[in-house]
């Protein structure tokens, strides 16, 4: 997280100082609307989690988001803000342990996820190149509406709702870069790029069994939930139009 904090910092810094150099003769304004989709690759992290070693390791998960957007640049440097319906899963893999007295009997191997569905709102800084090239920085408020926990395994099942267990919402810190492509002397151009998510919040939640996290009977100390998403961005962009200062 330290390394991504740094990152996001540079960035903008990149921004403020290149929107400080920027001429004001030579700046244009230009609108623009989005509609885009993006591809996550998912993660839910927790300390509590991690170290319970092979009885709940960490697996892939995968997360869609789509919605629409609104691009305002001054120049070459602008803002946007976005409203992307989708989910953000927390996938586990681990080995079960049946004790009695200390004494192990039988280990299960189970897959699980947390699958939340989620509203978010980045508000970003914005900068882009002449040929297309952008790099976004910015913080996202996340909601989450609902939250189901599913666990497969031989005779050790379960399908449940734990909404009440997460937190209804939680902010996040956004890197982004990536190109547009003009369509020709047309006002659409295509949006392609990468995004990378981390929260800066709490999440609360459920371990990879299923168990609250809050619970001390299952762990003495209580650790927040941070979750951590990285993907393909791609959309399609109209330019409202433009006007010279």
């Amino acid at each position: 997280m330290k390394n991504f904090i740094l990152l996001f910092a540079t960035s903008f810094l990149s921004l403020v100082s290149f929107s400080q150099e920027t001429p004001k003769a030579e700046k244009e304004n230009t609108f623009e609307l989005h509609a885009k989709g993006l591809a996550n690759s998912t993660w839910l992290f927790n300390t509590n989690i991690s170290n319970e070693g092979e009885s709940q390791n960490y697996a892939a998960g995968w997360g869609f988001n789509y919605g629409l957007g609104f691009s305002a640049y001054f120049g070459k440097v602008g803002f946007a803000v976005e409203g992307l319906m989708g989910n953000h899963s927390g996938a586990y893999a681990g080995k079960y342990e049946y004790k009695v007295g200390g004494v192990v009997l039988s280990t299960t191997d189970y897959t699980s996820k947390v699958n939340l569905k989620t509203i978010q709102i980045p508000v970003m800084f914005k900068l882009k190149s002449k040929d297309g090239a952008y790099l976004e920085v910015g913080a996202q408020y996340n909601m989450i509406s609902s939250a189901t926990y599913k666990r497969t395994g031989a005779n050790f099942n379960a399908d449940t709702t734990v909404t009440n267990l997460y937190a209804s919402n939680f902010f996040s810190g956004v890197l982004g870069f990536g190109f547009a492509i003009k369509l020709g002397d047309s006002p659409l151009s295509i949006l392609a790029g990468m995004r990378l998510q981390y929260s800066l919040t709490d999440l609360k939640g459920v371990d990879a069994l299923g168990n609250d996290l809050k619970n001390p009977f299952f762990y003495k100390k209580y650790e927040p939930t941070s979750a951590a998403a990285g993907g393909l961005t791609l959309g399609l962009i109209y330019k409202l139009g433009k006007k010279k200062e």
